[in-house]
């Protein structure tokens, strides 16, 4: 379930995803060429997802593919009451797959998954995106995603404001209204190269669709917290912490002009 939730999440992203396969850990990933689009990045240890777990490639035993999330879904889904489940990289008619067997009241089910290997240089183009430390890294509250909701209706944008001592601020605007909401005593995080300086504060604008999928997405629902770091002239970007051991979510949302 955790899993088909994260997918879930990303699909509505973009349904066209990376794969990557390493000894430690599985990632999800959906890089653009740049950051004027959204960015997610998933990062699951391999014993959260595996019993057993197998890798050996000439690349460092990282394997890295693109695949379709809803084909992904699709077989997961099947196999949700399967007492066994077990995937391998394979082959059909030429076609590169992972084929995933599934074992259900006695029955053997197998699925094969369309996918396309990528090279070295591919996987690395991937990777996340290398950015300045944040101005403010503050923990999200929970409400926030309802505020955001209620807000969709005022406008495309919203501008969101934060210090490092724990106040936030988020602000919508109209011809005729404008409508701001303050959040106090939030957890925010010190960047310890700037701590001399005293309170660090940072302000962003994004679009409020993009800001509200990814709070109301399933990812959110699974968190132990979330981060948001206001990176200027760059991104914001929200950090969640997935329970159960899980890893962690990374979405870059771009930001427009103050």
């Amino acid at each position: 379930e955790a899993l088909i939730s994260i997918l879930a999440s990303l699909e509505k992203i973009s349904n066209e995803i990376t794969l990557v396969l390493g000894p430690e850990n599985v990632h999800f990933r959906i890089s653009r060429n740049s950051l004027s689009e959204e960015n997610a990045f998933v990062q699951i240890p391999t014993e959260a997802m595996f019993d057993e777990y197998r890798i050996e490639s000439k690349n460092n035993n990282i394997i890295g593919l693109a695949v379709r999330a809803s084909n992904l879904i699709a077989s997961i889904r099947t196999g949700k009451r399967s007492q066994r489940i077990v995937v391998k990289l394979s082959k059909k008619d030429r076609q590169p797959c992972l084929k995933i067997e599934m074992v259900m009241d006695n029955n053997e089910i197998t699925q094969d998954v369309p996918v396309t290997l990528l090279n070295k240089r591919q996987i690395q183009e991937t990777a996340e995106p290398s950015l300045p430390d944040p101005e403010v890294k503050i923990q999200l509250p929970e409400t926030l995603k309802n505020v955001i909701s209620n807000m969709k209706s005022v406008s495309d944008d919203v501008l969101l404001s934060a210090t490092s001592s724990g106040d936030m601020s988020v602000q919508v605007s109209a011809e005729l209204v404008t409508i701001k909401t303050y959040f106090k005593e939030l957890k925010g995080f010190e960047n310890m190269e700037n701590k001399a300086s005293g309170i660090e504060t940072g302000r962003c604008r994004m679009n409020i669709r993009n800001l509200s999928q990814v709070l109301n997405s399933k990812i959110v629902n699974l968190s132990n917290y979330i981060v948001g770091c206001i990176v200027e002239s760059h991104a914001f970007v929200v950090y969640v912490e997935l329970g159960q051991n899980m890893g962690h979510a990374t979405f870059y949302l771009p930001v427009l002009t103050v």
